[in-house]
């Protein structure tokens, strides 16, 4: 049974988002710390207190209305047409805040690959056809059904919190502050878990990032995919 590729056209459009987004990574890296420098905000060290204070940044230039000066969309998100647009009930939200959670998972993905750097960027592949995890961009940690997944815990609640300040309808109130721990326990949490589960689970690694190879899991680490653009 053939794998969806998540809300991609095909599986081939899924890997060629991919990999653009792994090209854009690097940049990404400065742009993060370009904005936080230009907005008062701390210097980021790859400690895990770090993340806190990246959490604490991200609240306050996120729910300021402040503009990033920049011009993108994260490429692993899907962005409704005009047509759709016009069905909701609001009005779309600021591009900068999808900008700013693609930055902030990017950074927490830097601090999984500095401490394990056999951790594999991918457009993952799993077991089931309609999985929620297909052709996500993923850490692979060698767990067939445990991938990392930091652009999702990017989102701190920033969004959501957006809207309950500047959208507060009747079909969108939403006073639940961000989560600034949110961050640094997804990350402490692994960190202190991480050697219990490669001991006492299977490991299997995807064969490649992307392609048909992708499609096959084998039982030792596949190498270096050169991907991971760490510095």
């Amino acid at each position: 049974m053939k794998l969806r590729p998540d809300f991609h056209e095909s599986w081939d459009a899924a890997d060629a988002a991919f990999e653009q987004f792994l090209t854009t990574v690097p940049e990404r890296r400065q742009q993060l710390r370009d904005l936080m420098a230009r907005t008062g905000g701390p210097e980021l060290d790859g400690s895990a207190q770090s993340l806190n204070d990246l959490s604490d940044w991200s609240i306050e230039f996120g729910l300021s209305d402040q503009d990033d000066g920049m011009d993108w969309r994260p490429l692993w998100l899907y962005w409704p047409t005009p047509e759709e647009l016009a069905l909701k009930h609001n009005p779309p939200l600021p591009d900068r805040l999808y900008r700013l959670w693609e930055l902030t998972g990017i950074y927490l993905a830097d601090m999984y690959l500095a401490h394990d750097p056999t951790l594999q960027w991918v457009c993952w592949r799993s077991n089931g056809r309609i999985d929620i995890k297909n052709a996500r961009f993923l850490l692979d940690q060698g767990l067939q059904y445990e991938p990392l997944d930091p652009l999702q815990v990017g989102n701190i609640g920033i969004i959501s919190a957006y809207k309950g300040v500047y959208q507060p309808t009747a079909l969108n109130l939403n006073n639940k502050p961000p989560d600034r721990n949110r961050l640094y326990n997804w990350y402490t949490r692994w960190v202190n878990q991480r050697h219990e589960l490669y001991e006492t689970k299977p490991r299997s690694w995807q064969a490649a990032p992307t392609g048909r190879k992708a499609n096959k899991r084998i039982g030792h680490h596949p190498g270096d995919f050169g991907q991971n653009h760490l510095p």
